[in-house]
């Protein structure tokens, strides 16, 4: 419990106010007259501040209430748009070194870094889609990105599945 004098907190621990000095317990073994003859009150207790992102709304806390306000719905459009393609763009360029490879020297891209580029574009396109047609703050936010692996997270993922898979039939085995 916080407590106030003259709207001012007071310390958790020992305190003076004019003259008198309080020890640190002594708020919470004054008695309600106690604190009132001294001008001492509780501070309101302020709810939990409320679950919505900032990425999408103002969240201001008034008094004892938390406000929550949608953000502009088309500046958060954009925003989202930006987003993804940032993303995109990041992602892409981890593999932009094939295409220059390929187009130098006539070495083909493997079709799994072909597929993964495609659908790194095939996910930012779908964001800017379902972005544009959003008519609430609500429905902009409930977009969640799908992202693809990268085929090299994939055939690590793969081999350390398999390494996992061979020692525990090892430990299965008996040994002769």
């Amino acid at each position: 419990m916080k407590y106030l004098h003259n709207d001012h907190p007071l310390p958790s621990g020992s305190f003076t106010i004019g003259d008198e000095r309080f020890g640190s317990n002594w708020l919470s073994n004054a008695t309600p007259q106690m604190l009132t003859e001294r001008g001492i009150t509780i501070a309101p207790s302020v709810p939990p501040r409320p679950a919505e992102s900032e990425k999408f709304y103002y969240i201001t806390l008034d008094g004892n209430s938390w406000t929550v306000t949608p953000k502009n719905l088309d500046m958060l459009k954009h925003m989202v748009v930006a987003e993804a393609q940032r993303v995109a763009e990041g992602m892409l360029n981890g593999s932009d070194w094939m295409l220059v490879r390929n187009f130098e020297t006539g070495e083909p891209v493997l079709t799994e870094w072909t597929e993964y580029r495609a659908a790194i574009r095939a996910e930012s396109n779908r964001i800017e889609v379902i972005s544009v047609a959003a008519t609430t703050v609500v429905a902009l936010e409930a977009i969640k990105p799908d992202w693809p692996l990268d085929p090299d997270f994939i055939a690590k993922e793969a081999r350390v599945a398999a390494e996992v898979e061979e020692s525990k039939l090892k430990k299965e085995t008996p040994n002769d």
